[in-house]
């Protein structure tokens, strides 16, 4: 019992300071890689086979005939924890914003309603991912092809993870522009920053997706195939992304800052001085509110600010947040 008392005691003070969330994405991300280094590592050091009793001829190989060749049960495992993990990772986000753990929703009704369809495509695309990942691991071992049913799957996943995703970004758009405009003046905030970053990186998986498509349809299984490989390694970088989403940055900051000392203003002041009054006189008693809480928080008590991930300044004055 004392073990657990001491346990229980340790993580209450490891996540009391600041949010730990990015840590499950990050898990996400050194899985990804280490199945994607894994799976060409052992198709290099097996020779670089052609795989000829599994009727393939042409090299390289997806990585998916190489898992489910060579390293079946650990190629499948692999992808399921992907599969949890970008749940997971989504559904954590939504929930702490819902919670103010994270920044709220700057428009709560359209935003939650874009974060649930994101979240149910998402789980949709990633339950395809894992059928057709079990699947075509089974027909593989039986030696059978599993060209037809595997570019079907495929494709749908491909279609239900772009669109969740697409809708996952816009709410991040919509929050960059309301806090350019009306709380810290900036353009480039965190929240437009990962917007632009996770666009780019949309358009690059879609050329990526459509031309490795492309060639396969016409018969060039070896540009195919390289691409192929480029995709996967480049669809990694989505759980970099969401681990910098939910990094503390500006906790942390705010935590060294007072530690040595050097925290002369508090961030929720800050935060007032920078607002546009014009902005908030449209809503009854929020200048008074705001002084409110100027005045009752002090140095440290919360150390996130309106442009990254932390607790919400104003949770208890729904209308800043309209």
């Amino acid at each position: 019992m004392k073990v657990l008392t001491y346990i229980k005691e340790k993580a209450g003070e490891f996540t009391s300071n600041f949010n730990h969330f990015y840590l499950i994405p990050l898990f996400g991300f050194i899985c990804w890689y280490t199945l994607f280094l894994a799976l060409v590592g052992i198709w290099c050091v097996r020779g670089n086979q052609s795989y000829v009793a599994y009727d393939e001829f042409v090299k390289p190989l997806p990585l998916e005939r190489i898992g489910a060749i060579e390293v079946p049960v650990f190629f499948c495992i692999f992808i399921f924890i992907h599969a949890i993990i970008f749940c997971i990772s989504m559904y954590l986000e939504f929930y702490h914003r819902k919670i103010g753990k994270l920044i709220k929703f700057a428009k709560p009704h359209l935003q939650t309603r874009l974060a649930y369809a994101s979240l149910v495509f998402g789980f949709i695309a990633q339950c395809f991912f894992v059928i057709q990942a079990v699947r075509s691991t089974v027909l593989i071992k039986q030696r059978k092809r599993a060209e037809t049913h595997y570019a079907i799957f495929l494709a749908v996943f491909a279609i239900l993870v772009l669109v969740s995703l697409a809708l996952n970004f816009v709410n991040y758009y919509i929050m960059g522009q309301y806090y350019r405009q009306y709380v810290n003046g900036e353009r480039w905030n965190k929240f437009t920053n990962s917007f632009l970053l996770k666009v780019i990186w949309l358009i690059v998986t879609i050329v990526l997706a459509v031309t490795t498509c492309v060639f396969y349809v016409t018969g060039k299984a070896k540009p195919s195939r390289i691409l192929e490989w480029a995709f996967h390694f480049w669809y990694g970088l989505l759980l970099a992304f969401w681990t910098y989403d939910l990094y503390p940055i500006t906790e942390l900051k705010a935590l060294r800052e007072k530690a040595n000392g050097t925290h002369e203003e508090s961030t929720t002041r800050k935060l007032i001085n920078k607002m546009s009054w014009s902005h908030h006189k449209t809503f009854t008693g929020v200048r008074e509110s705001v002084i409110e809480v100027s005045s009752n928080l002090e140095i440290g008590s919360s150390s996130s600010s309106p442009d990254s991930p932390g607790i919400d300044y104003m949770a208890n004055y729904p209308g800043i947040h309209h």
